[in-house]
């Protein structure tokens, strides 16, 4: 993940933060600066992954405060959204007749259906010569008219639980088994690369499953779905970080705490809860660089700075 485009945001709005070392970004109600693990990491490699890829950070293992969780969010949509795809294929086509000419159906993949394209909920505007959907987190969510030649990357989905790895690291977001292609292409080469994995393009059919659909956008790409947190089941059944405190209360209420680590992840409402995954599992995780005294600054743009960078 390029965290330059979240550091150059504080800078161009002259934010006070604290002074972190290159590639890391503040987290200012922490007193400390972040690294995300640009992969993911064996929780065995840990220590070295941030010794030597984070440029001698360590991990960090720690329960975050109220507020901390919340810049935590707010700057992972952030980041997300000035990387991330405006375009997402969904399994949505228009209709053809017997004499393949173009109707006012659109018809949902996986089997599941066709409707009017005035009873479709979900259009951003009505569509015109348009024959595919896509979704847009710049709309709420919401499918706008797509042409299916044009390019865009795709959201595949499985019918298979427990949700495993396979070519994508498919993720169960609120109860859907969802993956993001990260490549961008026409809408038959994405429904035909999700078919070979066994998967097919997500038909998108009501607004009840925008949570999903959002929390698939927002981590499926950017952390796999989930940014391993220094949480640990131990053997009474305790979850507890390796620094020593409990976690009783982030949990998303429809996680039922099988697996045996805590990561961070998307709740329906979009800010960041906790979901378990297995720590067999390489996971993102979170590297720190903290030293006393670390003082705040005001940083003011210059514009020759832009141009060096």
């Amino acid at each position: 993940m390029n965290w330059r485009v979240w550091y150059v945001f504080f800078l161009l709005n002259g934010v006070n933060c604290i002074d972190c070392p290159q590639l890391y970004v503040p987290i200012d109600s922490e007193n400390v600066c972040i690294y995300m693990s640009s992969r993911a990491v064996a929780l065995s490699e840990m220590e070295a992954y941030c010794e030597s890829e984070a440029n001698g950070g360590k991990p960090f293992n720690r329960r975050f405060s109220d507020e901390g969780i919340r810049e935590l969010g707010k700057n992972l949509k952030m980041s997300v959204e000035s990387l991330f795809p405006p375009e997402v294929y969904i399994g949505i086509t228009r209709e053809k007749d017997s004499m393949n000419q173009p109707t006012k159906n659109f018809v949902f993949a996986n089997g599941q259906g066709k409707v009017h394209e005035d009873d479709y909920p979900l259009w951003t505007r009505e569509p015109s010569v348009q024959d595919c959907g896509s979704v847009t987190y710049r709309k709420d969510f919401k499918v706008n008219p797509f042409t299916c030649t044009d390019s865009a990357v795709f959201l595949c989905e499985k019918n298979e639980f427990p949700c495993e790895y396979n070519t994508l690291p498919f993720v169960e977001y609120h109860q859907k088994c969802l993956s993001i292609f990260p490549r961008k292409d026409n809408y038959m080469t994405a429904e035909s690369i999700c078919g070979q994995m066994g998967a097919h393009l997500f038909p998108y059919k009501s607004y009840d499953d925008s949570d999903s659909v959002g929390a698939a956008i927002y981590s499926s790409i950017t952390f796999d779905g989930g940014i391993y947190a220094g949480l640990r089941k131990n053997e009474l059944g305790q979850w507890k970080y390796e620094s020593g405190e409990e976690e009783t209360k982030r949990w998303d209420p429809e996680d039922e705490l099988h697996q045996d680590c805590g990561v961070y992840g998307f709740l329906k409402n979009l800010s960041i809860g906790m979901f378990t995954m297995s720590c067999d599992d390489k996971l993102r995780l979170l590297c720190e660089f903290k030293k006393e005294g670390l003082q705040e600054r005001n940083i003011h743009i210059k514009s020759n700075w832009i141009l060096r960078k």
